[in-house]
């Protein structure tokens, strides 16, 4: 499975939008299994590659992807941040709400 998802993470830093998009869902198919490798894209120098690694852990909704994605909220790519923002609230809506008494 490691060499399926390697591969995948090369279609998403090289792959066009389409392309990006299937590998993304694939990868979130995969589910926690694809976290490590996702959380370790957030980290590349690529932005294009971060943005879709946080896009596919929003997909993904595992808890465990919190740290690095609150961190990835400081990028310097805006879209980086942005999808490191939605991907939290879709971490948190997997959780079932935030615990307030408005989620």
């Amino acid at each position: 499975m490691t060499d399926r998802i390697e591969g995948l993470i090369c279609i998403l830093r090289d792959g066009g939008s389409a392309d990006r998009m299937a590998a993304a869902t694939d990868l979130a198919a995969l589910g926690p299994a694809a976290s490590p490798a996702l959380l370790s894209a957030l980290g590349d120098p690529d932005p294009r590659l971060r943005m879709w690694a946080a896009y596919t852990l929003g997909m993904i909704g595992d808890a465990r992807a919190a740290p690095a994605l609150m961190q990835a909220l400081e990028d310097a790519d805006p879209g980086v941040a942005k999808w490191a923002a939605a991907a939290l609230r879709r971490v948190r809506d997997a959780a079932g709400g935030c615990g307030c008494r408005f989620c």
